[in-house]
């Protein structure tokens, strides 16, 4: 009986030690995310005004300006 309780108690350290784990791997990958979101600008109500989004469509109008200079009529 001994021998049992032993055992069970060092599975239990073990699948306590692979919570640990993933509950670890969890907040870096929600960390992670939280980092893509603000580079996107992605924010609870739509996008924000800064971000790679906002830069692109920023570059993307000035371009069409530009385009429509250069453009032969």
């Amino acid at each position: 009986m001994g021998d049992l309780r032993s055992q069970i108690e060092q599975h239990l350290l073990m699948v306590e030690e692979v919570l640990g784990g993933m509950d670890t791997f969890i907040q870096r990958l929600e960390k992670r995310v939280s980092r893509i979101e603000e580079g996107l600008g992605l924010e609870p109500e739509g996008l924000s005004a800064s971000g790679w989004v906002a830069d692109l469509q920023r570059v993307k109008t000035e371009l069409a300006s530009i385009r429509s200079l250069v453009k032969p009529s």
